[in-house]
């Protein structure tokens, strides 16, 4: 019995372990089932890298297109988002695209117009284009838009336009660029502190005193609201601010619009101004304050082309033309010049960016035409100040420096500037 057993024992140990045993067998079936499985989820990898391909428009063989860059605008070309062009790291010089809105190319067929060059908008910026906006470009004044151009093609025949025009004024350097200034006609501080009525005395370009709240609470702009604080902020912020490229229309539709060709919102109270300028569908529009009407003033000098004195002959803007005599660019009884070309009339009142030799860095009518509340007081006392001169008075003593004040029943010839 224990031999058979014995003899048993070494064939059932043969047939395990020898040529084609189980234990072979076995192993060789969980290795080509392991081999199974990963063909065939290789297979499977094919077949989804075939669909992706197909989705895509790739042909087999060519690597599956990347998805497009998400672009902040819509379908009609217009920001969804803020959008920030920094033409060159090394500078401040910047402009914000803000949301629902787009630079705008002009007739000239470039973002600047020169004066007497046709300065309408012909058709909203390519998003692609954005990145090539120049510090050049925006120091001269980037215009945008609200709306894509649909109006006639952006050829304007009298009747409104279907989108707003602004300006941006770059504000690179806070504490330099963006302060209040002591013209000749106005009242304001001198170098220490000092009240000076500036009656035929040229003063320097001065800042309010930074320590004395009182004062500046009771001249210029009262710092002491929330909003003029968020305006600070903004300006500080974001390098620059926008201003109404025309002045303000839209009396019709309660709110203040800044459209090309449209009859100017005069006739206005001050009180009304405000609420026309916030009676926007624009996010922080306000009725302009001093001392942003000032810095628009002095980023003019010595940067903006405008008409001179004599027929067909233009020059950059020095102070003189800001604070002396504004007859050469703006609709005055006496303008001088190529400010004289038709439509121009004297004493006459007239639409917005009517004649292209009354603009500066692609703001019209800052000059003349009709004057312009602003948020800062007069004096120390509570009556209002209105800015910029109008088409009845002379370019010399109504300069678009000139500061003039009304109470809060004026509104003869005083318009809005947002």
């Amino acid at each position: 019995t224990i031999i058979v057993l014995l003899i048993l024992a070494g064939v059932a140990l043969a047939t395990l372990t020898g040529q084609g045993n189980i234990i072979e067998n076995a192993e060789n079936a969980v290795g080509k089932y392991n081999d199974s499985v990963d063909s065939e989820q290789q297979f499977l990898n094919e077949i989804e890298k075939y669909f992706q391909n197909y989705l895509q428009g790739v042909n087999e063989g060519n690597p599956p297109t990347p998805p497009a860059p998400t672009v902040p605008v819509d379908s009609n070309g217009l920001a969804t988002e803020n959008v920030t062009i920094k033409p060159d790291e090394n500078s401040d010089v910047q402009i914000v695209i803000p949301k629902g809105f787009a630079p705008a190319i002009l007739a000239t067929g470039t973002t600047q117009s020169e004066p007497g060059e046709d300065g309408s908008v012909a058709s909203i910026m390519p998003y692609e284009q954005w990145n090539n906006i120049t510090v050049e470009d925006i120091n001269k004044g980037i215009v945008i838009v609200d709306n894509a151009i649909t109006h006639n093609n952006g050829q304007l025949t009298g009747t409104t336009p279907d989108f707003n025009e602004y300006v941006w004024v770059p504000i690179p350097n806070f504490e330099e660029d963006f302060k209040r200034i002591a013209w000749t006609t106005s009242y304001g501080y001198d170098n220490n502190g000092n009240i000076v009525d500036g009656t035929g005395v040229t003063h320097a370009i001065v800042q309010n005193p930074a320590n004395d709240t009182e004062k500046q609470n009771k001249y210029w702009d009262d710092s002491t609201t929330q909003e003029y604080q968020d305006m600070l902020a903004s300006v500080e912020h974001y390098k620059g601010f926008y201003i109404g490229r025309y002045e303000a229309s839209g009396k019709e539709e309660g709110m203040a619009q800044s459209k090309r060709n449209q009859p100017a919102w005069d006739d206005i109270l001050k009180t009304e101004a405000i609420d026309a300028c916030a009676n926007n569908a624009l996010s922080n529009m306000h009725l302009i304050y001093g001392i942003e009407w000032d810095s628009v003033l002095n980023w003019l000098i010595g940067n903006a082309k405008i008409s001179s004195g004599i027929s067909e002959i233009t020059k950059t803007m020095d102070i003189e033309d800001i604070q002396i005599n504004s007859s050469s660019w703006g609709n005055y009884y006496d303008s001088k010049g190529d400010a004289t070309t038709n439509p121009w009339v004297a004493f006459t009142k007239q639409n917005t960016g009517l004649n292209e030799y009354w603009k500066a860095n692609n703001i019209y009518d800052l000059a003349g035409n009709v004057s312009e509340w602003t948020m800062e007081r007069y004096s120390i006392d509570d009556d209002n100040s209105y800015r910029g001169g109008l088409f009845a008075a002379d370019g010399g003593s109504n300069s678009v420096a000139s500061r003039y004040n009304g109470n809060n029943n004026y509104k003869s010839y005083v318009r809005i500037s947002c």
